[in-house]
């Protein structure tokens, strides 16, 4: 919780105003009113002063940082459904996955060392092993041995949509998955970190 959360709900919870709280901390109601907007970042012997004025304590402790979730592309199997008829895709899974890795880039040479078991859809396989090697080489590492033995897909795998839509992925598709005849705009799978 940030600090003009904290003042603000220790406020609230005393049922007192800006200007009583500034008073019974014997400071300017301005100091309570930019803590509380976020446009002053309060020291801790400020913070508690104001905390201790709305007749609260404030704790604070030492934790330990928690990691990230392990992530492993061999997960991945999971977010495809086999059907005779159609390709089940999880793409939230999918992307998901692309998420974490982008957050925590230092998880990935593990994340893409060991294979996924084949699936039996060969798009399917040549998309993760596309995948792994966009990530390879978006993190400078060398690309996992595994995916030399998937071939590329033995039929397109273009977006669905229009001709237009068609079109754009194919222009807008990373070269590691170009190469294995999949089809798809990057932005459909990496979303910008901004």
């Amino acid at each position: 919780m940030s600090a003009s959360e904290l003042v603000r709900q220790a406020r609230l919870r005393a049922g007192l105003s800006r200007s009583a709280l500034a008073a019974r901390a014997g400071v300017p109601t301005s100091t309570v009113s930019r803590i509380e907007a976020g446009s002053s970042d309060p020291t801790l012997t400020m913070l508690s002063r104001l905390i201790a004025a709305s007749g609260l304590d404030l704790s604070v402790t030492l934790s330990e940082r928690s990691l990230p979730r392990a992530v492993a592309i061999e997960d991945l199997v999971e977010a495809f459904t086999p059907d005779a008829k159609i390709r089940k895709v999880d793409w939230t899974r999918l992307r998901g996955f692309l998420d974490q890795l982008t957050d925590h880039p230092e998880l990935t040479a593990a994340a893409i060392e060991s294979p996924p078991p084949r699936t039996g859809d060969a798009p399917f396989d040549a998309l993760l092993a596309g995948i792994a090697e966009k990530l390879a080489d978006d993190a400078g590492i060398p690309r996992p041995r595994w995916t030399r033995s998937v071939p590329p897909s033995p039929t397109p795998w273009d977006s669905p949509g229009t001709p237009a839509r068609i079109k754009r992925a194919r222009a807008q598709s990373p070269t590691q998955l170009a190469a294995r005849n999949i089809w798809l705009a990057a932005h459909d799978l990496w979303r910008d970190a901004a």
